[in-house]
């Protein structure tokens, strides 16, 4: 009796095994078949006529509005992430220029708009919106140690003056447009560390 239960237990085994085999290769059939997605289009056309129309003729000021930085700074950061962020044309499509990518990046960064109204606004897809400013980001975060770092005496001091001259504001060498930040102030100064956001 012990023996036949010990067969009938082998067989079922097998049977188990066969079907959860048989049931694996069906999922991979399935997946395989089905794992292309038929689109109507390899690209929707768009409108980017605000980049190329509407960006380049901002004044100064308008630009700063939408970027936050002048023109010379957006090209200074432009020159800095191009190593990281260019990409080539394919045989398929254009590349996006570094400047599309950068601006995109950082109108997303420095606006309360959503992605769709970026990619609206500078003829992209949602996806492409979020992925450069992914990879923007991750250079940024690449390059931190080349452009955030505590300037020696002497450069501090020339900080300092150009600082007052651009905002004539003296004995400060830049500010940091109301960031929070948690300080722990001694008592007497506790006053002059006023949290005015809240």
């Amino acid at each position: 009796l012990e023996a036949e239960i010990e067969t009938v237990k082998g067989d079922t085994d097998r049977v188990k095994r066969q079907l959860l085999f048989t049931n694996d290769l069906c999922v991979a059939a399935a997946v395989v078949y089905d794992g292309t997605v038929q689109r109507e289009r390899w690209k929707y056309d768009r409108n980017e006529r605000w980049f190329e129309d509407t960006l380049p003729h901002l004044g100064e000021r308008f630009f700063k509005q939408c970027f936050r930085v002048t023109p010379l700074t957006f090209c200074y950061i432009i020159e800095a992430c191009q190593p990281l962020l260019q990409r080539v044309d394919s045989n398929m499509r254009l590349a996006i220029s570094i400047e599309k990518r950068v601006a995109v990046a950082m109108y997303k960064l420095y606006s309360s708009a959503v992605d769709r109204s970026v990619a609206n606004l500078s003829g992209l897809g949602r996806s492409t919106v979020n992925t450069i400013y992914r990879e923007f980001c991750d250079v940024v975060c690449l390059l931190e140690d080349k452009w955030v770092n505590m300037p020696s005496p002497n450069a501090m001091d020339e900080h300092i003056r150009e600082f007052s001259a651009v905002c004539d504001f003296p004995q400060a060498m830049g500010a940091l447009d109301g960031c929070h930040f948690p300080v722990s102030p001694h008592k007497e100064s506790a006053s002059d560390y006023y949290n005015y956001k809240g």
